[in-house]
């Protein structure tokens, strides 16, 4: 009786590792994409189009499962009629580091992760929301067609009164320049990984696991660390504001108030501290 549950359990996992196994293995190991890029952005501007680069590897399932997802013909439709597509392979994120770079990300957190870029400026509009697709083989296919349905043609939009305060504004540029610091030191730490990788073991650190334990945990931590200071500069600015406030409305010229007293709101940033890099 056992064995036979057993080989009910194997008749229902393998057809699904078949099937990934079978996903769309689109990244061709060119590390040196930046004509591709530049090519694109042209096709762009010239269809009026918006560029959309993938940024992931193929040994990454959750890469292959977004290419999967855009073999869906209805998102296939939305992508061909709102998008310029191309592949970057960025192999342990570590290489192509200039093309993400170029659009204001020095260090990719998670692969796949997606860039949605206005051709005319080179704009990366989707900028707090490019890791999304870290996950992507997990991800219903209706969320990804609503997705990038969303982002063809409209930035969705987060402003309100309290998003029009310069000081908060202030703040949302401390927390990028932070995280821009920070994303280039991991960036570093990236290649140097990639590099004793490949290098014979007694080439390595002697501590080589542990930095790459290190550098993993680098990697997943800073984008929660960037969300969790966005959050607290909207905390920060919505408690001055509803002190000014004493339980009124919150409205445009109480937040030109709040700009004028320039109250001293501190950020808590906590760079991560490494002995090598």
């Amino acid at each position: 009786m056992r064995l036979l549950a057993l080989f009910s359990v194997f008749l229902l996992l393998v057809p699904a590792s078949w099937a990934e196994d079978d996903h769309p293995r689109p990244f061709d190991g060119n590390f040196s994409a930046m004509p591709v890029v530049d090519t694109a952005l042209e096709e762009a501007r010239d269809s009026d189009k918006r560029l959309l680069l993938v940024l992931g590897a193929n040994w990454c399932h959750d890469s292959r499962g977004l290419a999967h997802h855009f073999e869906d013909p209805e998102l296939a439709a939305t992508l061909e009629a709102h998008y310029v597509l191309r592949y970057i392979d960025v192999d342990w994120r570590n290489e192509n580091q200039a093309v993400s770079a170029r659009f204001g990300v020095p260090a990719v957190y998670a692969t796949p992760t997606v860039l949605v870029i206005d051709p005319d400026t080179e704009a990366l509009l989707n900028r707090e929301d490019r890791s999304r697709w870290g996950s992507a083989a997990s991800t219903p296919i209706e969320e990804a067609r609503d997705w990038f349905a969303r982002w063809a043609q409209d930035i969705p939009s987060r402003s309100g009164v309290l998003e029009s305060s310069l000081i908060y504004q202030a703040m949302l540029v401390e927390i990028d320049i932070f995280e821009e610091e920070e994303a280039e030191r991991l960036a570093t730490a990236y290649r140097d990984i990639a590099a004793w990788r490949d290098a014979p073991a007694p080439g390595r650190p002697p501590d080589f696991s542990a930095l790459e334990r290190e550098v993993e945990t680098w990697r997943r931590s800073l984008p929660r660390q960037v969300q969790a200071l966005r959050g607290q500069a909207r905390s920060l600015v919505a408690a001055a504001l509803s002190d000014l406030a004493d339980g009124e409305p919150i409205t445009p010229e109480l937040v030109a108030r709040l700009d004028m007293e320039d109250p001293d709101l501190a950020l808590d940033f906590e760079r991560h501290e490494s002995e090598v890099w």
